[in-house]
Parts: structure tokens; sequence; C-alpha cells
């Protein structure tokens, strides 16, 4: 999947994430007004494309907060990975490479666990 999906719904979001599976799935938690959110979005989109075998999927807390209840989010931009639904880390801020070097932390996981197996 290459690019940003923008979750609708709680249930489209436990679904995405299901769909993952043991992909990196990155999501944004977001909300309308967050200037923080707004800066980082040209960055997180970018980086979507630059690893297109994560799953990127963006959540806005007022649409989903079930889901942001769950996952406990108290402040936006916050970034959450998973993999296998599991929560493997967290970032939170606009800052692109910072969050860069969060994904490539877990992508390079990924690589060297592809390569094992």
């Amino acid at each position: 999947m290459v690019g940003v999906k923008v979750i609708g719904n709680d249930s489209e979001f436990q679904a995405e994430l299901s769909g993952a599976g043991s992909r990196l799935a990155v999501v944004k938690f977001t909300m309308s007004g967050c200037r923080p959110c707004v800066r980082i979005a040209p960055a997180f989109n970018m980086l979507s494309n630059k690893y297109p075998q994560a799953v990127f999927l963006e959540v806005d807390v007022h649409v989903c907060q079930a889901t942001a209840a769950a996952n406990n989010i108290s402040a936006t931009p916050t970034f959450l990975f998973f993999r296998n639904k599991v929560r493997v880390d967290q970032y939170q801020g606009a800052d692109a490479s910072g969050l860069e070097e969060k994904i490539k932390q877990h992508w390079e996981c990924e690589c060297v666990c592809v390569i094992v197996s």
C-alpha cells in the first residue's frame, strides 16, 4: 500500500491493522486545528512513499474516539507503531527526522526478520 490511508471509523482502524499483519503499521493520530499535525503531514505522506511495504494510517481523534482512548492518545500528533496488531513503539511530535528514525528502526527490524526467516 502506497500512501496514507485516512481512517473513517473505529472498525475500519481495526480492519486495517489486522490487514497489515506482520508489516509495520505507522499510525498518525491527528485532529483538525492541530498546527504541528498540519506541519508534519507532507513529511508523513513522503515517508509513506519511501517505505512502501509499511502501512501508513491517519486517525482523527475526534472521528475515532474509541481508538484514540484505547491507545491513550493525549496529544497530537502522536505516532504509534504496530506489528501483528501489537503496539511496538510510539513517537510524539512534529519532527520529521525523528519520526523517520523511528520508522527506520522498525523497518530495519523487518528487513532483518525477512532475511533470517
